[in-house]
């Protein structure tokens, strides 16, 4: 029986008290997953009240038989029971507790990414072979279907950030129809995003950040060089300042310290790159050691103390690797993993750290049997490497992104079930 807001209404107040029991029964169990008791919360799951294939001695008191989450569920065929879910919390190992399908269509999905409160989802729609693209956002995880981002029909949208300290808001890049240049748009929340930047240059990689005073700060690269500007309500605050070649910005929290790939002088069509925290306050430069001239993607552990990215020797076919440094302090930097997999059509969000900080995730080459990729959960204070199994109907994975709030692992990535790359997620029963 699938419950909708008319039949939920006509359901008795006995009805309701048990979806609450159960699903406080289901919290408990799991300790909280947001996108679950978001599919809950709304009525886009729905439950039936006969025992379907679980019995009457799986069951607690007050719970469901059968729950559908409205997705099509990959491993296992039915939702877990409460016992199953409990029994997998209690389990040591890092083991899968289910696999979704989020979103499916025709073309190929890249890049989710969460939105620093957890609360959103964004991802890109793209056909390589058609040369479009396009971003949709689940403004809330209880939505059936997400939203497009809006653009203009013909245009080729891609490289989307969420702001830091700006729940909701978001920058993205566009390049119109005929245009041989790209332009830098935000937004905050559903509203319509503006374009930040004239249509004169190629512009990459937008990092975002809103201030409590209501203050934004944006940067991207603009042909090569990073470049910052600054408004409130009331128009611009700051005259664009250059700070120099290099690429891929992340901002801290803060908003004291800027995160990049600054380019090495002299390095020609093949440029070699530093990993620099630059504090603008001081205006001082702290220069991470990369161990290789090809980097890509740094970005910030949640609490800020250390530096994940990808390194690569030179040359073509050089397999990509994860390099973590410490920001402060003398700890020496190390190396995670060999053949990383990275997303080598589009910038990927760089190396995903789950909420504590403990442990980079990613896939790798070296583990894969055939099209199956296992997960790899590398310790940052140890470097002992973990392999976490999944349903091997996913193959060919791409792009993990780790939940940033719930203490659950729930892990956005897309993979291959068929022929187009689709978006799941993934709950494992603990880190």
């Amino acid at each position: 029986m699938r419950l909708n807001n008319d039949k939920y209404q006509m359901q008795s107040a006995k009805w309701s008290d048990t979806f609450h029991f159960a699903l406080c029964i289901f919290r408990f169990a799991l300790k909280t997953s947001p996108m679950l008791c978001a599919l809950f919360s709304g009525l886009e799951g729905s439950l039936a009240a006969e025992r379907g294939a679980a019995t009457a001695a799986d069951l607690l008191p007050g719970e469901f038989g059968r729950i559908e989450l409205g997705r099509r569920l990959v491993e296992p065929k039915a939702f877990p029971t409460i016992r199953e879910l409990r029994e997998a919390v209690r389990r040591p190992e890092i083991r899968t507790v289910l696999l979704f399908k989020l979103f499916s269509s025709g073309d190929n999905q890249h890049l989710p990414a969460w939105s620093g409160d957890g609360q959103r989802l964004a991802f890109q729609r793209s056909d390589l072979a058609g040369k479009s693209s396009t971003l949709l956002v689940f403004w809330s995880l209880a939505q059936p279907q997400p939203a497009l981002v809006p653009d203009r029909p013909g245009a080729y949208q891609y490289m989307f950030r969420w702001a830091v300290n700006g729940p909701g808001g978001y920058g993205f890049v566009r390049i119109d129809p005929g245009s041989a240049s790209s332009r830098v748009y935000v937004a905050a929340d559903t509203e319509e995003p503006v374009c930040k930047t004239p249509d004169t240059a190629r512009r990459e990689l937008p990092a975002l950040y809103r201030r409590a005073d209501g203050i934004w700060r944006l940067v991207y690269r603009e042909d090569g060089q990073l470049v910052h500007q600054a408004w409130n309500g009331g128009g611009p605050v700051e005259r664009p300042l250059a700070l120099g070649r290099g690429t891929s910005p992340r901002w801290s929290r803060d908003g004291y310290r800027l995160l990049f790939a600054r380019e090495r002088p002299g390095g020609g069509t093949a440029p070699a790159y530093d990993v620099v925290v630059r504090n603008l306050q001081t205006e001082t430069d702290l220069v991470l050691p990369c161990g290789e001239s090809a980097v890509r993607s740094p970005t910030w552990s949640p609490d800020e103390k250390h530096v994940a990215f990808y390194v690569r020797q030179p040359g073509e076919g050089k397999p990509w690797r994860i390099r973590v440094c410490p920001v402060e302090g003398r700890a020496p930097a190390i190396t995670l993993g060999g053949d990383v997999v990275v997303n080598l059509n589009f910038e990927s969000g760089g190396p995903a750290w789950e909420p504590s900080g403990r442990r980079v995730w990613f896939f790798s080459h070296e583990h894969r049997r055939q099209a199956y990729y296992p997960m790899i959960a590398a310790d940052v204070a140890s470097g002992q490497l973990a392999v976490v199994d999944y349903p091997a109907r996913s193959t060919t994975p791409n792009d993990l992104a780790m939940h940033p709030t719930t203490a659950v692992p729930e892990i956005a990535l897309v993979a291959h079930d068929g022929l187009p790359q689709d978006l799941f997620i993934l709950l494992l029963n603990h880190y």
